[in-house]
């Protein structure tokens, strides 16, 4: 079989509609979406504008694309009450399947995705959780002192807007926040408790034949490498350690925009696991008119990474500089 996997466009329009052209290129027969379909939570202020946007600009170019299998997953930008309902509405994969910390089976392969990320200094925690194995005890002290946000399953009857410790603004009617970590009540304590690693222990078992798309990279490789002026990496340990037990054929991530720009390869190894990224982004303004793909042959196991170009603009962008 062949893979086309991409992420991170973050509701750039440009590159949703790229796909098309992408797709009739490579003719694939499955299509996997690694995370990150809204721009950003400072755009949009309720989990419903989001939905709406998604619902105009991306779900119509999926579900149109000439591909037997079609996977989408959230990543941590996406509010997680509309990842659910995005879940109940889109079951089919010819049309679009919506994925989140799931797995299923494709032919030989037992199919597992990881939307959650690691727990961070970031407010909105709808996606993240706690790692088993975190090693970076100041990150984790200070992120406990933040505001926890949780967007809410059920609208609250009173809309009242409460500034988190981001400066962000957060509708009580949409949203539950906590202001720090040892403030939050059941059910978001449990949910945020339950480790990463715990998550894909369960998702690939004892099943050979595993492929795992994880929004959040391994710690320690190329593909969440964030810096090459300091050699820093950020990725996740709890999916390392995952990784290094169940030895899954190969991990395809993205969430880390810079991974390739900075490690200057897309492909890693964990023992006898291959590690892939995207290193795509929609959102960063200086590096967003290009769209990054991999196309992997389950067969020989080769993937190769495809840049286009895109031309237009985009509303909603971040001003960073990849060292």
């Amino acid at each position: 079989m062949k893979f086309l996997v991409t992420s991170d466009f973050h509701g750039n329009h440009e590159h949703v509609n790229e796909l098309q052209q992408i797709v009739a290129i490579h003719k694939p027969d499955a299509f996997f979406y690694v995370g990150d379909l809204s721009p950003g939570r400072w755009i949009f202020e309720t989990p419903e504008s989001a939905s709406e946007y998604l619902e105009t600009v991306f779900f119509p170019v999926i579900r149109a694309l000439p591909v037997k299998h079609k996977y989408v997953m959230p990543g941590n930008t996406d509010f997680i009450t509309i990842s659910k309902a995005f879940q109940e509405k889109y079951q089919d994969p010819a049309e679009c399947k919506f994925m989140m910390d799931s797995s299923l089976q494709l032919e030989q392969f037992n199919l597992v995705f990881l939307s959650t990320v690691d727990y961070s200094t970031h407010c909105l925690k709808d996606t993240e959780a706690i790692n088993k194995f975190e090693t970076n005890i100041v990150r984790l002290n200070q992120s406990y002192k933040e505001s926890h946000v949780f967007s809410r399953d059920t609208q609250g009857e009173v809309s009242k807007v409460v500034v988190g410790s981001d400066s962000l603004r957060y509708d009580l009617k949409y949203f539950e926040v906590f202001p720090n970590y040892h403030a939050i009540t059941e059910p978001y304590k449990s949910r945020l408790n339950y480790s990463i690693y715990d998550r894909l222990k369960n998702l690939i078992g004892g099943k050979p034949s595993t492929i795992v798309f994880s929004h959040s990279p391994p710690f320690d490789t190329c593909a969440d490498m964030v810096s090459r002026k300091n050699n820093q990496h950020c990725g996740s340990m709890d999916v390392r350690k995952a990784v290094e037990d169940f030895q899954p054929l190969a991990v395809f991530s993205g969430h880390i925009h810079q991974s390739v720009f900075c490690s200057g390869k897309f492909r890693d190894k964990i023992n006898e696991t291959d590690i892939f990224t995207t290193g795509n982004t929609g959102i960063d303004v200086k590096y967003l008119n290009k769209i990054a793909v991999l196309v992997y042959d389950t067969e020989t196991k080769e993937a190769e990474r495809f840049v286009y170009d895109l031309k237009g603009e985009f509303a909603y962008t971040l001003d960073r500089i990849y060292e």
